[in-house]
């Protein structure tokens, strides 16, 4: 197996999740589709580049002090448990966690249990936490685009022509 071009991988995702952004997210997940299919390292590589997009709006710094937690609220706004939530977005938001704080050794295990228990006949885990990590994707740069409007809108609006 050759190991994938990160910045063909990267391009790949950018241009996935403007699909969709854009309204089209099946078309975008249709996209990923063959990097999944090139084989377990490439599909590792493509998690990882939508765990960056997930989290292209959080400033990050590389001193201890700077970790992230996931925190989990019910539909009533209570805390609660990454444990309550569905597998294949509990496995995204760990992910996503591990990889924001680049602690690569929890990714690759969480990634190897997805392979072991997912690369069965029949069995959708692996496309299901690609998808759930598709969808934290496209979310935040959806929700970065329409702050970006609204600051541009504003701007707009205080400067008549």
């Amino acid at each position: 197996m050759t190991t994938p071009d990160v910045s063909v991988l990267s391009g790949a995702t950018a241009h996935a999740v403007a699909y969709g952004v854009a309204g089209a997210p099946a078309h975008g997940l249709m996209q990923l589709q063959p990097i999944v299919d090139n084989g377990p390292a490439s599909t590792y590589m493509l998690l990882g580049c939508l765990a960056e997009a997930a989290m292209i709006s959080v400033p990050r710094g590389n001193a201890p002090e700077h970790a992230f937690a996931m925190q989990v609220m019910g539909v009533d706004g209570a805390a609660g448990s990454a444990d309550d939530l569905p597998r294949p977005v509990r496995f995204a938001a760990r992910f996503m966690t591990a990889w924001a704080n680049a602690d690569y050794d929890t990714t690759s295990a969480l990634f190897n249990a997805l392979v072991e228990h997912g690369d069965r006949p029949g069995c959708r885990d692996i496309s299901e936490a690609v998808n759930a990590m598709y969808g934290l994707a496209v979310a935040t740069v959806t929700d970065l685009a329409a702050q970006r409007r609204g600051r541009r809108s504003d701007t707009n609006d205080s400067n008549p022509t």
